[in-house]
């Protein structure tokens, strides 16, 4: 998955509420993050689901005023993945 990274928040670093029960992230080469999830495995499906929006030559800035890049449908399958939504 070119321009897309998924890791673990350190311990350390985590606040309480969302980060104690969703410390894998889904992040965008520039290292933002997109989303979190519960799992590793969520993640990667996540990951999966995305990639094909994901393009590891353009900043995100650039992604997302991009007329043509689907920002909504993005979000979705985002949303999509991991144990509250369907199997990615």
């Amino acid at each position: 998955m070119p321009g897309l990274h998924v890791y673990e928040r350190p311990e350390e670093l985590r606040a309480t509420g969302d980060d104690t029960t969703h410390p894998w992230r889904l992040g965008h080469h520039p290292g933002l993050t997109l989303a979190a999830f519960p799992s590793q495995d969520d993640a990667r499906r996540a990951a999966y689901e995305v990639a094909a929006f994901a393009d590891r030559t353009r900043s995100a800035e650039d992604l997302r005023t991009d007329p043509s890049f689907d920002l909504s449908g993005y979000f979705d399958r985002l949303m999509e993945c991991g144990p509250q939504g369907r199997t990615c």
